[in-house]
């Protein structure tokens, strides 16, 4: 067989991606490194267990996350970022000299960071009764917004700012109202304009095409935690470690689930041209990629119309594991997905199989 050459050594290395982008980037424990050649580059340092790594790649900047910690990496500028600002602080003010009417008055601060921008923090709000008054922003920071609303109303509109003080709403409405950071996602993707991401028995989806706008509300909630998404052109597959659902669609409004499975090993997620004489399958769809995983029947390929193909459930037994790393590859004409299970067996190890492995003979 082909040997390899090693060219990085990267102690502790667990999550690599993304496979099919334009840089690969590899995660230890302790750091995030860019992979070119026989040049590992440190990119950003972790605090704490990062955990395994999803990375996804839009439009030039590699979106990455895990339970405990996320981040964007711009692929053109070499840089590292936050994923999603943080909410703004509560307004202090004093009520000086001014021009404004009276009533009441609501006020918010966003963070921004160039043409980035936050949800809204605590609200302050103030009112007088006669007489014209101004406001006085007190601890308003540098990489801030202020947004009010009118006098007794209740949309906010940017501020106008004269040496602290504010002079009135513009006509500019705020945009991020109720938006918050994504989530620590176990496992996310990015499908129908939005990005979906897992996070204990939801599946939290963003703003269409603003991929750092989450809402606390915008979810889907399964009767199980979730540890897989995987899209397809018709809608997503959803898999927790017992089930798996299809929704169908990929409009979150309108879309239509249903389950069809029994769930995936984490982190076995690959996608191939689906091939062969599945009666699941149409023939129409064997040249469109399908994400394929490991479950307890061996390896799955889901389809493009919602429905499972089983490529191994005859054919070979193989006992799921608690964890999986899978690639797909094209060598010598031939497509293959390689995949490693680790940790404890999900399930009944079977005599045969485990005696095969120890004598290291099928027979």
């Amino acid at each position: 067989r082909r040997g390899y050459a090693r060219t990085n050594v990267l102690a502790g290395c667990h999550s690599l991606g993304p496979q099919d982008g334009s840089v690969l980037l590899g995660a230890t424990p302790t750091g995030l490194y860019r992979i070119e050649g026989a040049t590992a580059a440190l990119l950003t340092t972790f605090t704490g267990q990062p955990g395994l790594i999803t990375f996804v790649e839009i439009d030039g900047l590699i979106y990455m996350g895990s339970p405990t910690w996320k981040g964007v990496y711009d692929i053109n500028q070499g840089t590292v970022r936050s994923w999603g600002l943080p909410p703004g602080p509560m307004p202090q003010i004093e009520l000086v000299a001014g021009d404004l009417a009276p009533g009441v008055y609501s006020l918010c601060y966003t963070n921004y960071d160039g043409d980035r921008l936050g949800g809204n923090g605590s609200f302050t709000r103030v009112r007088w009764e006669t007489d014209t008054q101004g406001i006085r922003l007190v601890n308003k920071p540098a990489d801030a917004l202020c947004w009010m609303t009118h006098p007794n109303g209740d949309k906010l509109f940017l501020a106008q700012i004269s040496g602290g003080e504010i002079v009135g709403p513009t006509v500019n409405p705020l945009p991020t109202f109720g938006v918050v950071s994504p989530p620590g996602f176990s496992h996310f993707c990015h499908a129908f304009g939005r990005i979906w991401g897992a996070c204990g028995k939801n599946v939290y989806y963003s703003d269409p095409f603003l991929y750092e706008w989450f809402r606390p509300g915008n979810f889907l909630p399964f009767p199980e935690e979730i540890v897989m998404v995987a899209p397809v052109n018709s809608g997503l597959f959803v898999n927790s470690r017992e089930s798996t659902w299809f929704l169908d669609g990929g409009d979150p409004a309108k879309m239509v689930l249903k389950r069809i499975g029994d769930g995936a090993v984490p982190g076995t997620l690959a996608y191939a041209l689906a091939r062969g004489s599945h009666l699941e399958t149409a023939r129409t769809l064997f040249e469109i990629d399908s994400p394929s995983w490991m479950s307890k029947h061996g390896f799955i390929a889901g389809t493009n119309t919602g429905f499972l193909m089983f490529m191994t459930k005859q054919r070979l037994h193989i006992t799921p594991r608690m964890q999986g790393a899978a690639l797909y590859r094209f060598r010598d004409g031939v497509q293959q997905i390689i995949t490693s299970l680790s940790g404890a067996p999900d399930g009944i190890m079977d005599e045969e199989v485990s005696s095969a492995f120890e004598l290291g003979e099928l027979l």
